[in-house]
Parts: structure tokens; C-alpha cells; sequence
């Protein structure tokens, strides 16, 4: 896994098409839009993003793009919402539409996505995405949540800059999930046997993650060979299933770590590490540094009485 994505993301984002709007928080918190641009709202093809370390919150107001997110054709029309998660390689095919979008550091996300309450028709974390159509009221309502985010990341030098954000967002987030938890959401079912498996597996991990980090466990459970877990991830994901797995450990242990709530010893125990010195090892195995260090480097410094709801 590797830091330094946080900030090459949105620089290719702007290099492959530099009329967009783009603005930017300590590389945590990115507005990107085409508002300015709805007379001529065509958006560059771009090539495949690598996305390890964001969550995408996507609207299209009006028109229509195409993309690919790992190996999956999405078309987007008006209205349309997609929530991109970690772990996805993304590509713009073709764009003609204005939209507007937060990217936003996945262990963040999270932080205010467990503060909310994400729909029950969520139940992955990583290596997918969300796509929703919506009304077009709807549509504007995150829209005018999204020009008071933007506002806010326009501002210099003001007290309280992150809680400012942290709350702007957590506006947009509460109104998005209200309309995701009464809309039907746009399922990319496949009959291709590997992507049924990586599907499932994905949903096995995100219910066992904290117990079980061993590919033989959710190929006993999926009643597959392992071989065919690995089969379907480095198709899919481009990675083998271990590194599948221990990625998406890191990803919620993150999570945690950066609330600041736990010490790294209940961390451990909570993820069923046999003892507090072998999950600093695996950690640091996984992501190049110790859990401590994340923790002076990213632990959150808001206060815990902010609050996230409008």
C-alpha cells in the first residue's frame, strides 16, 4: 500500500484535464467539479487510475459517462451517483456531463461513514462500487451540499478548517445515504463463474475480516478451491487473494487507529492477532511503517463533540 497515491491521484485527475475545477485540504479532502463548464462540458479520456487509498463520491447532473472500474463497463446518465471505493482501477472512456465529486482519504471515509450509519445495501468496502439513480430534486439538494463543501475548501487560513470540512461533509454523506437507503441500487451481475467468486468473496471478507486472514478459510466457506479465490482476485484486482485479504485488514485497522480511541493493544486483540508485538509486524509488513507512527501521523486532532449531521 502506498502513501504517496493520496496525493498522485488528484494530480492526474487535473494533468488529464486541466479546465476542471480541482481544489484540495492536506491531501485528504478534494472537491473536483465541471460546474464553469456547461456549455462545453466534455471531459478528457483518461487513463487507468490506480486508487488505493480514496473513497469517490460522484454526481452527474447532466449527460453521460462511460468508465471502466475493475474491468466493469459503467455508464452513468443524469442523476446518476457512484460511490467508488479503495482498490479499484478506474478509467474515463468518454464524458459529456457536467458533475460534481469528493474524493476523500479512505480511513476518514470511514471514521464519518460509522458516525452516520451507511444503508444496508452497502456491504462491501473495497475493490467496488455503488451506483445509484436518483431524482432530479434529489440531485440538487447534493448539489448545493456540494457548493457549501466547496466554499468551505476555497477559504484560507481559517479557524477550524477541517471540522468546517469534516461537517460540510458529513451533510452531503447524511442526505446521500437518506436517498441510497429508499433507491434501488444499479446491480452488475455477471455470469462469468471467476467474477461470481470475487463478488462473493469480497462480501465474505467484509463479514469475517477481523477474525480470519487465511484464503483456505473463505475457500472452505465459498465451497471453491483456493486456487480459484486467487484465480478471480488477480483477475479482478490484480492481486493475489493473500494480499487481497491483508489490504483489507489494513483498511479497517486504519480506520481504527485513526479514531484514537483504542489503544494499538486492544487494536491487536480486537483482530485476533495472537499478541500486540506480531500485529505491529504485520502491519508494518503490509504498509512499511509501525502502527504507533500512523497513529502521530494521521490520528485525527478534531474534537469528539463535532458532529457530522445536519
Amino acid at each position: 500500500m502506498n502513501d504517496s497515491l493520496d496525493t498522485a491521484l488528484p494530480q492526474i485527475m487535473q494533468t488529464a484535464n486541466p479546465s476542471l475545477f480541482f481544489n484540495t485540504f492536506q491531501n485528504d479532502y478534494h472537491c473536483c467539479d465541471n460546474l464553469h463548464l456547461r456549455n462545453d462540458p466534455k471531459i478528457n479520456p483518461c487513463s487507468t487510475i490506480y486508487n488505493d487509498n480514496n473513497h469517490f463520491v460522484v454526481v452527474v447532473q447532466h449527460g453521460t459517462m462511460n468508465l471502466i472500474i475493475n474491468g466493469q463497463e459503467v455508464k452513468l446518465k443524469s442523476n446518476d451517483f457512484l460511490m467508488i471505493m479503495p482498490f479499484t482501477k478506474i478509467e474515463v472512456l468518454t464524458s459529456f456531463c457536467t458533475f460534481f465529486a469528493c474524493v476523500i482519504t479512505n480511513y476518514i471515509a470511514l471514521d464519518i461513514y460509522n458516525k452516520l450509519g451507511t444503508p444496508d445495501n452497502i456491504n462491501e468496502n473495497c475493490y467496488t462500487f455503488h451506483h445509484y439513480h436518483f431524482h432530479p430534486q434529489q440531485t440538487e439538494m447534493l448539489l448545493s451540499d456540494y457548493l457549501r463543501l466547496k466554499e468551505i475548501t476555497l477559504r484560507e487560513a481559517i479557524p477550524l478548517h477541517e471540522e468546517m470540512l469534516k461537517s460540510g461533509i458529513g451533510i452531503l454523506l447524511s442526505h446521500l445515504f437518506s436517498f441510497m437507503a429508499v433507491t434501488d441500487k444499479i446491480e452488475y451481475k455477471s455470469n462469468i463463474f471467476l467474477r461470481q467468486v470475487f463478488d462473493k468473496f469480497l462480501i465474505a471478507l467484509s463479514q469475517h475480516y477481523a477474525s480470519e486472514r487465511k484464503v483456505d478459510f473463505y475457500a472452505k466457506l465459498l465451497d471453491v478451491p483456493a486456487k480459484h479465490i486467487t484465480a478471480a482476485t488477480n483477475r479482478y484486482a490484480e492481486k493475489t487473494a493473500s494480499r487481497v485479504i491483508n489490504e483489507y485488514v489494513i483498511y479497517k485497522i486504519k480506520a481504527i487507529l485513526y479514531n484514537n480511541q483504542l489503544s494499538v493493544k486492544a487494536v491487536s486483540d480486537m483482530f485476533n492477532f495472537p499478541s500486540q508485538s506480531f500485529f505491529g509486524r504485520y502491519f508494518k509488513r503490509v504498509t512499511g511503517y509501525s502502527p504507533a507512527r500512523f497513529m502521530s501521523k494521521h490520528s485525527k486532532k478534531l474534537s469528539k463533540q463535532t458532529s457530522f449531521m445536519p
